[in-house]
């Protein structure tokens, strides 16, 4: 038996018993130098409290019992009690169980408190408080009923990380959440080489925030990147949860803030109880072009389902550049008698021919002549002449004396000082009226016989099958979840 170190501690007994009941059941638990095999202790050596010398290398000097199916236990006491309870035990298959007498893996903690604190205090950075490696399933699995399946901090590097060459690196489920980060600058990070984080689920993802911005997606590549990308029966479903100033969806920058493709339907729709779609630009408010070339096509197609609504209001000028058809025009004014509570209306002159009309009054001299003198680009823009003359305050006789040349024409009556109203129209034969003249009658295609200002379907319900149609939008019924509370 080898001589106790002079260092042991005062109080205790030189050397004591790991067992004193079971024979052979004891071997050397520490060594302050190791053996060989051959100069190890004897199986009998007791276990000194200060350190055992001669323990071998080979295993041969053990603690633990020899007898078939017996665990190890360890025991203490708790302060202020005599009684030993049970700590730790490895079971007769090498399973160790803390707080359990039964473990149900290699290594099993329970407890109400914290089961693993792992700390370290190096500053390289290669160092891990934590190092977990599996070779094909999970190499680190966390799991709650109630709270956090993991809750990992680092005050200077990295919290958590996490290599999987085949499976996943971190898979995590819990009653409540499965991760919870916390950060002052990312709380989550994920960098993958195809998909930096992948969520499934009834609700994929959920994203809140309390100051600035809920979920942010970034994209590096400015030639053909996606920072937000959304795929389903639904792609992307935004939900403001205030009304007046709040957007439910925002977006700005780039060439296009919002730009949609659809290959049935429409690009873009937009349902509201005030405007369905608002545009607003320096340049053009709404834009809309047909880029089918043959067939009948719309830019821009309005219409409203009110007998006293309007299908387009525009305050402003307009501008058509191409052939105004209308089944009816006026001009619509405050009464000049009672501009507070009348309207007053007017309908256009129709005709058809591209008719100009120039009108005025001329008195003529003493000689019974008067020359009328037209704008300089009257033959430029007309032809085809016709006179109206009305002799005013007096019975005379007028007439044309010489037609329309130089961009004026001559009159004549009776006797001098006569007032004459006249009236000259002319049809347009400038570059773009010759190229677009008005066809007074043609057929009527298909599309025109099912419109709803058709006479076939005159009295019928106001409908165009001109119309664009579509399904009506689809709102999702989701319920936002509840956010979860963070410890």
């Amino acid at each position: 038996m080898p001589t106790p170190p002079p260092t042991a501690p005062t109080g205790l007994p030189r050397r004591a018993l790991f067992t004193t009941a079971v024979a052979g059941a004891v071997g050397v638990v520490a060594a302050t130098a190791a053996a060989s095999p051959a100069d190890a202790a004897a199986g009998t050596t007791s276990w000194v409290l200060g350190g055992n010398t001669g323990v071998s290398t080979d295993g041969s000097n053990f603690i633990g019992p020899r007898n078939t199916g017996a665990p190890l236990v360890f025991k203490t006491c708790a302060t202020g009690s005599t009684t030993p309870l049970e700590r730790m035990r490895i079971t007769p298959s090498g399973s160790v169980g803390i707080g359990t007498a039964a473990p149900s893996a290699q290594l099993q903690i329970t407890t109400t408190s914290t089961a693993i604190k792992a700390i370290t205090t190096s500053s390289a950075a290669s160092s891990r408080a934590v190092a977990a490696s599996a070779k094909a399933g999970t190499a680190l699995f966390g799991r709650s009923t109630s709270g956090l399946g993991a809750d990992i901090s680092s005050t200077s590097g990295t919290g958590l990380k996490a290599t999987s060459t085949e499976f996943y690196a971190i898979t995590a489920s819990g009653a409540t959440g499965g991760i919870a980060a916390e950060s002052p600058n990312y709380a989550f990070i994920g960098n993958g080489q195809t998909i930096g984080g992948y969520f499934a689920g009834p609700i994929g993802s959920f994203s809140t925030s309390g100051s600035d911005v809920a979920a942010w997606g970034v994209n590096t590549n400015d030639d053909s990147g996606t920072g937000v990308r959304g795929s389903g029966r639904i792609g992307v479903h935004a939900k403001a949860s205030l009304t007046g100033v709040a957007q439910a969806l925002l977006a700005e920058g780039g060439q296009y803030a919002v730009y949609g493709i659809s290959g049935t339907t429409a690009g873009v729709r937009g349902d509201s109880e005030y405007v369905g779609l608002w545009g607003q630009g320096k340049s053009w408010g709404v834009y809309g072009i047909a880029n089918a070339t043959s067939g009948q096509n719309y830019g821009v197609y309005a219409t409203t389902s009110s007998p006293d609504g309007y299908a387009m209001f525009a305050q402003g000028r307009v501008h058509v550049n191409g052939t105004l058809s209308k089944n009816a025009g006026s001009f619509r004014i405050d009464h000049p008698l009672d501009p507070d509570n009348k309207w007053l209306s007017h309908s256009f002159v129709e005709s058809p021919d591209m008719m100009n009309v120039y009108n005025g009054t001329i008195v003529t001299d003493q000689a019974g002549t008067a020359t009328v003198d037209l704008p300089d680009y009257f033959e430029a823009l007309n032809r085809d002449f016709r006179y109206q003359l009305t002799v005013i305050g007096d019975f005379a006789q007028v007439a044309v004396s010489r037609e329309i040349g130089d961009n004026s024409f001559d009159i004549r009556t009776d006797r001098g000082g006569v007032k004459v109203s006249w009236q000259v129209t002319g049809i347009r034969h400038d570059a773009y009226a010759e190229a677009h003249p008005i066809v007074v009658e043609e057929d009527k295609s298909d599309a025109d016989k099912d419109a709803a200002g058709s006479n076939a379907r005159r009295g019928s319900a106001p409908s165009d099958l001109r119309a664009p149609t579509g399904p009506d939008a689809e709102i999702p019924e989701t319920k936002m979840p509840t956010a979860p509370t963070l410890p």
